[in-house]
Formats: structure tokens, sequence, C-alpha cells
């Protein structure tokens, strides 16, 4: 399969609203624009990342002294 065809393939696959980020994204670049946070869209990929439990517990001091830990 071509590279071409793979691209095709995988774009088909995609959901509705992806379909239109990407049209959105490609159509910034290939106009010499840049995809900045007004092309992005939230929920893209759902679940790609989460939050540690410990996020808001307070840093150790070896990390605010420069001490390995």
């Amino acid at each position: 399969m071509s590279t071409l065809a793979e691209i095709e393939a995988a774009v088909e696959a995609l959901p509705v609203n992806q379909k239109q980020a990407l049209l959105e994204f490609l159509s910034a670049k290939l106009n010499g624009g840049n995809a900045t946070s007004a092309n992005r869209f939230a929920g893209l990929h759902p679940g790609a990342w989460e939050v540690a439990p410990d996020f808001d517990a307070p840093l150790p001091d070896e990390f605010w002294l420069g001490r390995d830990a």
C-alpha cells in the first residue's frame, strides 16, 4: 500500500470531529500559519494520559535544593 493510500485510510477511519480538526490544522499549515491553541480541540485523545494521584502533593526539599534524591 502506498503512503498516500495509508494516509487516506487512516483519515477515513477518524471520527467526524477529528477529521474537522485535521482539516483545520492542514489548512493553517498550507496557508503559512501555525497550528496554535486556537486550532486545538479537547477530547481528541481521551485516556492518552492521566494526572498522578499525588499531583498536588508538596515537592520534596531535594527538588528545591538541587540534591540528588
